[in-house]
């Protein structure tokens, strides 16, 4: 599943997610992978629409933006988006 902003997101918010950044093909295919697990976690517990989608792949951004390299870290940060994932860690 290639990596793919929904389209429900505001150009406005693209714009503030994505300005000034340039993503190498290595980038490209880490943020794709977690973005990928991700879904595939997330959907596995609820469905998957645009929101939660959009949710995902901001998250995806942000934890690689912020320095993240690994896509399993980069993945379960994304996870902790959703509510009922960061009630999963809590109890851990």
């Amino acid at each position: 599943m290639p990596f793919e902003m929904p389209e429900t997101i505001s150009p406005f918010a693209i714009d503030e997610a994505l300005a000034g950044a340039a993503y190498e093909p290595e980038d490209v295919a880490l943020l794709d992978t977690a973005f990928a697990h991700a879904c595939n976690e997330a959907s596995q517990r609820l469905p998957l629409g645009d929101g939660i989608r959009s949710l995902l792949a901001f998250a995806v951004l942000e934890g690689a933006k912020s320095g993240l390299r690994d896509p399993e870290h980069l993945t379960s940060f994304a996870l902790r988006a959703l509510p009922s994932f960061r009630a999963q860690e809590s109890r851990r």
